[in-house]
């Protein structure tokens, strides 16, 4: 089965930091400009992780099971909607309903995760896919949500830890990233992409565009060793 082409589109000042206290933008200016080139994209959904979502829907203790358990994954009907993927494999998030924004929510989980829990996700309509028994088959989870729900382009918006675990297992095949006219300077503040001692990974631009206000887009392929 093959997974959906993945490209990371991200927003971030001209050293690649991630978070925007501090800047000169509210946060409703950098989401205007950010979905704004997104929607060029065109994605099918979107992909983030549990600290992304934490702040913003109820979340709960994890509930695991000394083993994991292999089960079919739960997909309910996207019914035209955007998919919203979440990568939340302790099973901390518990959305009151399915639909963000509009968005239909798709959680992805451990096999440790008890099955209390994905009932509870079910229950919602919100749909569960599994990711081998830490959480660490990536890959698989993304083949079967590809094929399960019918879509080929996803865009990963993660926070710098998920962008860098994509990059490290050869997910990531395009990169979009705006550079604001702007350099964050604090010591030690994330950046886009976090992904440990891994190689570097080389790009090939595809284009480069300057928006209002200095903004510049940078489009990129990820370069794959023959």
């Amino acid at each position: 089965m093959p997974r959906p082409h993945i490209t990371c589109h991200m927003i971030t000042t001209l050293d690649g930091r991630l978070k925007t206290e501090g800047w000169p933008y509210s946060e409703d200016e950098l989401l205007t400009i950010y979905d704004a080139v997104g929607s060029r994209l065109e994605g099918q959904g979107w992909i983030i992780g549990r600290a992304s979502l934490e702040g913003w829907v109820p979340h709960v203790e994890p509930m695991l099971d000394p083993a994991p358990s292999p089960r079919p994954d739960r997909l309910a009907d996207l019914a035209g909607r955007t998919l919203g993927v979440v990568f939340d494999r302790k099973g901390r998030l518990l959305p009151d309903t399915d639909e963000l924004e509009g968005d239909h929510l798709a959680i992805v989980l451990s096999e440790r995760v008890a099955q209390a829990h994905v009932e509870r996700l079910t229950e919602r309509g919100i749909s569960v896919v599994f990711s081998g028994p830490e959480g660490d088959d990536i890959e698989g989870a993304l083949s079967r949500i590809a094929e399960g729900f019918g879509i080929d382009r996803l865009l990963l918006e993660g926070g710098g830890t998920l962008n860098g675990t994509f990059l490290a297992k050869g997910l990531i095949d395009a990169t979009s990233t705006l550079i604001l006219p702007v350099i964050d300077g604090n010591s030690g503040a994330p950046a886009i992409y976090e992904q440990g001692t891994g190689p570097a990974q080389s790009l090939e631009l595809v284009q480069a565009e300057t928006l209002e206000n200095g903004i510049v887009w940078l489009r990129h392929r990820v370069s794959r060793e023959s």
